[in-house]
């Protein structure tokens, strides 16, 4: 290129072809996904999920304070960080017979509304994401009797992650009569 003989816009003409001949194309707009996040847990070695904000602290199972008169699946109160919270077996209110006392166990703290309770669980996962549109409404039938009243369908991936509905289990009458009439 000459600049002696092409004016200064015309070099910039010249000089933006060349870099545009080499220049990558803009991306294509993506459309956004609609995703759900939870947390995931195994319990009798099925998958399951809560909605992120259901779940207040996950801990391994604490030490508890056995309770007269209740229920097998109401292990006691523990102490949790300041608070006498009741520390119940999931699996055990769930009527499945497990070994509770696996070291994969984990309690998961749940608060809903002036409930708190933690829930003893096989084993926590962590944050589990999926896509709305893999959500299915339906409860899989080879899910154990017992806990379909507290499932509101379940995700597809890899696995199937059923959604556990704490709020159902709170309000469940029997959940909240852990005393042995």
């Amino acid at each position: 290129m000459n600049t002696s003989q092409t004016s200064p816009f015309e070099a910039l003409v010249e000089l933006d072809a060349r870099i545009s001949k080499y220049a990558f194309e803009l991306p294509e707009k993506q459309t956004q996904v609609e995703s759900w996040s939870g947390l995931g847990f195994t319990l009798n070695n099925q998958q399951f999920a809560l909605q992120v904000g259901e779940v207040t602290a996950i801990l391994p199972v604490p030490s508890t304070t056995p309770l007269p008169g209740v229920q097998p699946w109401a292990k006691g109160i523990s102490n949790v960080r300041g608070r006498l919270l009741p520390i119940i077996d999931l699996g055990e209110f769930l009527g499945q017979a497990r070994d509770s006392g696996k070291s994969a166990n984990r309690i998961m703290i749940v608060e809903q509304g002036e409930v708190s309770v933690g829930l003893i669980v096989d084993e926590v996962q962590g944050m589990v994401h999926f896509s709305t549109s893999h959500f299915n409404d339906a409860v899989p039938d080879y899910l154990f009797d017992e806990v379909k009243p507290f499932t509101v369908g379940h995700y597809q991936q890899e696995k199937d992650y059923m959604v556990f509905n704490t709020q159902r289990l709170v309000n469940d009458p029997r959940f909240l009569k852990a005393a042995i009439a």
